[in-house]
Order: C-alpha cells, then sequence, then structure tokens
C-alpha cells in the first residue's frame, strides 16, 4: 500500500514566512552586507564604474592637478605669517637642559656653541613659552605645547615688493612658476635676525625649494623680478618666513586676495573625488573598488588551490596511514616551520612580483593547514563502522573516501576556508606593504596604504581609507567563519 507524502505549507503562509523570519533573524546579515557590497559588489562592477567616469576614474594613471586631493568633507587648512618672533631671544632646550651658547640661525635652524647642529628632539623657550620643535635635514616644525603650531620655512623675501609687480625673466606663466607667492603686511619674515614688515616672500617648497634650485633651468633668485611700489626692482634676500596655521576656511580665490596667507598644507575637498586622492592624483575610491578585485581574486583562488592540494593529501594520509602517512605529515612539519614571509620573500626574489606568484606564494603558505585538518579528521572517521561495513561490502578506496570519507569532512573544510579568506586577504595586503606582492600601478589595498605610510599626518586619508578597508573585509570575512562554524559544526551546532 503506497503512503502519501503530505505537501507542505506553501511559503506565503503565517507557519512559513514566520520560519523564514526566524532563519533571517539567525543570519549575520551585517557581516553578509559588508561582504556584498565590500568585496563582492566592487570586484563585479569596477570596469562599469571606470568607464562611467572616464579618465577621471582611472585606477592607474592620475591627474597632476589632482595631487592629494582631500576627502570631499575637508575644507583647505592655512597658514598664515606669525609675527613677533625674535629668533634671536629663543633659548634652545634639549632633554629638559638649555643648551649653553645655542642660537637659531636665520634658517630656522637651532645650532651649538661650536656651530655644530643641534638634532633631536629640542625645546626651544622664549618669554617664558615652551616650544617643541621636531628636527629634520631641512626644515622643522615648531608646536607650542597644546597651542599653537609655528612653522620655520625658509624663502626669498623680497621687502617691499608687491605681487601685482612680480614677473619671470624665463617669459613662462608666473602662476605656473610661483602658484601661492605671499603679500605681507604685518611682519612674520625674519631676514639676518631682524624682522621685514612688508614685502613679498616666494616659499613654495612643493614647487621648488629656494636654497640652489633652479625654475626653467635659472636659479629661483634670477628667475622672479620683484619691484616695490615706486617701481624699483628689489633685491631678493633668503630669510625665515614664521608661519601659524589659522582655522580659516573658504575658495582658492578667497583665501589667495587675503594678504599675510598661505594655502599651500591642503586643497579643499571636492566630491569629484569622493574620498580624496592620492600623491599622484588618482582617485582614491576608483582604487578601493579595483583593489577589492584585486583581494577577492587573489584570496579566493589562492584557497582553493591550497584547500585541493592540502585536503587530497590529508585524505591519503589519514585513510591509508603508514609510511604515506609519515611522508606527509613530515611535508606538513616542514612546511609549518618556515616563517610565511620569509618563504614570500624567497620566492619574490627568484621569480618576478604578478599576480599569479602571489596567488601561489599564498596557496603555498596554507596548504599545510588543510592538510593536518583533513588528517585529523579522516583518521577519526576510519574508525566508524560504515567505513568497515563499505570495505566488507567490497567497495573500492576511492568509493569509500569520495562517499564515506569527504562528505563527512567538508563542513569543516568550508568552515576553515571561510576562515582563511580573510587571513589570505591581509597576507596578500602584508606581502604588497612590503613591496613583495602585486606590482604597481596595479590597485592593490596594500599598495594603496603603503603609497600613504609617509604622508599619514598630512594626508591621512591615502593610507586610512585603504587600511580600514582591509580591517572591515577581514573582519567581516571572521564572523562569517564563526557563524558557519556554529551552524555546520556538529559539536556546537545549535538545536533551535
Amino acid at each position: 500500500m503506497a503512503v502519501e507524502i503530505p505537501k507542505g505549507k506553501p511559503w506565503y503562509s503565517g507557519s512559513r514566512l514566520l520560519k523564514t523570519f526566524k532563519d533571517i533573524r539567525r543570519l549575520p546579515l551585517i557581516s553578509t552586507f559588508i561582504i556584498i557590497f565590500l568585496l563582492i559588489a566592487p570586484a563585479i562592477f569596477a570596469d562599469v564604474w571606470s568607464k562611467a567616469g572616464g579618465d577621471k576614474y582611472n585606477p592607474t594613471i592620475g591627474n597632476l592637478q589632482d595631487v592629494k586631493t582631500p576627502p570631499f568633507w575637508v575644507k583647505a587648512r592655512v597658514q598664515a605669517l606669525f609675527g613677533g618672533v625674535d629668533l634671536d631671544s629663543i633659548k634652545v632646550l634639549k632633554a629638559g637642559k638649555v643648551v649653553s651658547g645655542a642660537t637659531v640661525n636665520r634658517k630656522g635652524l637651532p645650532f651649538d656653541a661650536d656651530g655644530e647642529p643641534v638634532t633631536g628632539l629640542v625645546t626651544f623657550e622664549s618669554g617664558g613659552d615652551k616650544i617643541i620643535v621636531e628636527r629634520y635635514v631641512r626644515h622643522g616644525t615648531l608646536t607650542a605645547q597644546d597651542v599653537d603650531k609655528i612653522g620655520l620655512p625658509q624663502a626669498l623675501v623680497y621687502p617691499g615688493g608687491l605681487l601685482s609687480e612680480l614677473r619671470s625673466t624665463s617669459g613662462a606663466e608666473v602662476r605656473l612658476t610661483v602658484p601661492n607667492p605671499i603679500t605681507f603686511d604685518d611682519g612674520g619674515v625674519i631676514v639676518r635676525g631682524k624682522e621685514v614688515k612688508s614685502g613679498l616672500a616666494v616659499m613654495d617648497n612643493v614647487t621648488f625649494t629656494p636654497v640652489g634650485a633652479a625654475l626653467h633651468g635659472t636659479l629661483a633668485k634670477d628667475a622672479l623680478e620683484v619691484k616695490d611700489a615706486e617701481g624699483n626692482v628689489v633685491k631678493a634676500v633668503l630669510g625665515v618666513v614664521t608661519m601659524k596655521e589659522i582655522g580659516m576656511h573658504g575658495s582658492e580665490e578667497e583665501i589667495l586676495q587675503s594678504d599675510n596667507v598661505r594655502r599651500m598644507i591642503a586643497p579643499d575637498g571636492s566630491l569629484k573625488f569622493f574620498l580624496g586622492t592620492d600623491k599622484q592624483g588618482r582617485d582614491l575610491l576608483t582604487r578601493m573598488i579595483h583593489g577589492a578585485r584585486i583581494s577577492l581574486t587573489v584570496s579566493v583562488t589562492a584557497i582553493l588551490f591550497a584547500g585541493v592540494v592540502g585536503v587530497s593529501l590529508g585524505l591519503l594520509a589519514g585513510y591509508w596511514g603508514g609510511l604515506t602517512d609519515a611522508i606527509i605529515m613530515r611535508m606538513v612539519d616542514i612546511k609549518l616551520s618556515i616563517p610565511s614571509i620569509l618563504l614570500a620573500l624567497v620566492f619574490v626574489a627568484v621569480f618576478d612580483r604578478s599576480l599569479w606568484m602571489v596567488i601561489a606564494v599564498i596557496a603555498i603558505v596554507y596548504w599545510a593547514i588543510y592538510a593536518r585538518m583533513a588528517r585529523g579528521e579522516t583518521l577519526a572517521i576510519m574508525n566508524q563502522d560504515y567505513i568497515q561495513r563499505a570495505r566488507v561490502a567490497g567497495a573500492s578506496h576511492f568509493r569509500i573516501i569520495k562517499n564515506h570519507v569527504f562528505p563527512n569532512i567538508v563542513n569543516s573544510l568550508i568552515i576553515v576556508a571561510t576562515l582563511q579568506l580573510g587571513t589570505a586577504i591581509l597576507f596578500e595586503a602584508s606581502l604588497s606593504f612590503l613591496g613583495a606582492g602585486i606590482p604597481p600601478p596595479t590597485p592593490a589595498w596594500g599598495i594603496m596604504v603603503a603609497d600613504g605610510r609617509d604622508l599619514i599626518v598630512t594626508h591621512w586619508w591615502i593610507a586610512f581609507f585603504p587600511g580600514l578597508a582591509i580591517m572591515i573585509a577581514v573582519l567581516a570575512l571572521n564572523l562569517m567563519g564563526d557563524w558557519l562554524r556554529d551552524k555546520l559544526d556538529p559539536k556546537t551546532r545549535q538545536l533551535t
């Protein structure tokens, strides 16, 4: 007599909808959305994004006019001339003690009584106020404790010079040669220990350094011609410009119309570049979108190769045992004893940097983990009664492994693979950061972090956003792996 199997309720019934809602509630929705929108969707639509934006959203080619543009919400930070600083009155302290006979020269550098430069962390004291300075090779930044930041860059100074009387002796456009000359009428420039009250200063270190540099093949002091209000040519002298950052915001035109200000720290942010640009003028968001494709491709492909090789060897070791097990496990021990980064650097020294080289390195690094796990799970399964019954029934070794061993370890493999996807992304980013991974100008997240590490103080967004993407992607994949372990591992599977 045939037994009629009752039909289940339709999906739109109340009980089915309630069950579906409970199942969705248990899913890691945040991790799923992050993986989709941070990795999968950018990897799929990266080319569509670049084609829609044209050259502006080219991930490998930038525009020098857009170099280091900040994110759209960042306004221009402005420096203004800071008058009333007497270099002769400044005392130089090191380790809290006054350096006897030390002075600050007209270039803003501290020297001891013997004429040797004072290096390291130095404290300047003037009028009872302490100013900390971190001294570099050619320039310094004075920082008043919790109050002001004062810079002492060198400059070409034209006492009494006018911006309207600035000319280029080479015939080139002055604005292209000197994009940000400063007119001042309230001091802030020190020449040979004395403060010049008014004139014109040229101190754009991004374009050129006044000392010994050349503009169109001409020394800076000879490339520019400046006149005063009476039409007399003003001779350039080398001095120190004392500058302080101010909280002035506005457009470039508004800022440059003001006297005593220098707009060179950073330009205004723009919606054209949502997350800003890097030091080559390339859109950061575009490079991050294409970098997601690199990270996803490398991690998935490498983990797939590592899993196939490692699981195959682990199954053989656990199933056959004996000499086969000993040889494979000694190979695993040798691999695990070699530092992963060192192994990657050896591969880079032997082979050229490429996408497939990185995939191969990650696969070689991770296969041993799968081999050890598959071998341990297989040894536990080999003692089960159904394995012995399959042998008695005459099943071949391949059939036993395919139908009875592998299906019982696949859940554990999925859990490990998901957890190692995040680790593989982090490992690829580490290799790229060290210069041993994806070769530039390919937009990889690790390369982007490396490009911005030297600019983290002044242009923080170049390294911050790619690093944030790495952290969020790895965290989301780890959380997804934990959820899969709770669902697939019989030892921790929830009954509710």
